[in-house]
């Protein structure tokens, strides 16, 4: 649905959470768009804004069976809602039906932010490879994937060892793994030292969750909800 038309989703993109189904191994997605995107009915009747809609602070709408933009692009099903921190709109759009748990879903990506900011601008610098070709992306994302795994490894294995602070003088943790791990690298090939030649990816908790992580804002909360299925309507 996004990948037919050249559209101005680019910027939406950026904040896209993307899911899986684990019983039919599909993706899913959950993308937050600015309140000044249209909706229609499937039939194309135009009914407005997103920031047209009139809610209370804490209320949610659900739209079912919609298309977004004027390029109609869908069926989706979206999420609007005005939290009760605050007066900003918060449009969450959805190809499977939304609910007031599409919000927390959409928050998971918050978990994964480092690993965003690591593969664009704060060491691989994807974009800047310019490629536009499936294939030639697939191929240094293969390469790219190795060397992620390598070097969160010597970051989490860095970290686990209680030895951070030999690269990082920090007192907390504000590097994600993978730079820990690159530092580690750089400092060993300086000093003639081998880095570790074994895997280490520990589950659970993290052991030394970063200063930004503690600073993250609580998500939204609200407290009506309204369903609003476009499905019929003409």
């Amino acid at each position: 649905f996004f990948g037919s038309h050249k559209s101005n989703f680019t910027a939406a993109l950026l904040f896209a959470c993307p899911l899986r189904d684990h019983r039919s191994g599909r993706p899913h997605f959950r993308i937050r768009l600015k309140g000044n995107f249209t909706f229609s009915s499937l039939l194309g009747k135009k009914h407005g804004q997103f920031s047209e809609l009139k809610l209370a602070p804490g209320q949610v709408k659900c739209l079912h069976h919609v298309l977004v933009s004027g390029k109609h692009w869908g069926p989706v099903h979206v999420a609007v809602a005005r939290p009760l921190e605050g007066s900003e709109l918060w449009c969450v759009v959805s190809d499977q039906l939304t609910s007031i748990e599409t919000f927390t879903e959409y928050g998971q990506r918050f978990q994964i932010e480092e690993g965003f900011l690591d593969e664009k601008s704060a060491a691989c610098h994807l974009e800047d490879s310019h490629l536009r070709t499936a294939p030639q992306l697939q191929r240094l994302l293969l390469v790219l994937s190795v060397a992620l795994l390598v070097l969160v490894s010597l970051g989490t294995d860095l970290v686990a060892s209680k030895q951070r602070r030999l690269i990082d003088p920090h007192w907390r943790r504000g590097l994600s793994y993978l730079k820990l791990g690159w530092r580690r690298l750089q400092y060993c090939l300086s000093h003639g030292l081998d880095a570790s030649s074994t895997l280490v990816l520990i589950g659970g908790a993290d052991p030394e969750p970063s200063h930004l992580q503690r600073k993250r804002k609580p998500p939204p909360t609200f407290s009506d909800v309204w369903l609003l299925d476009f499905s019929s309507i003409s």
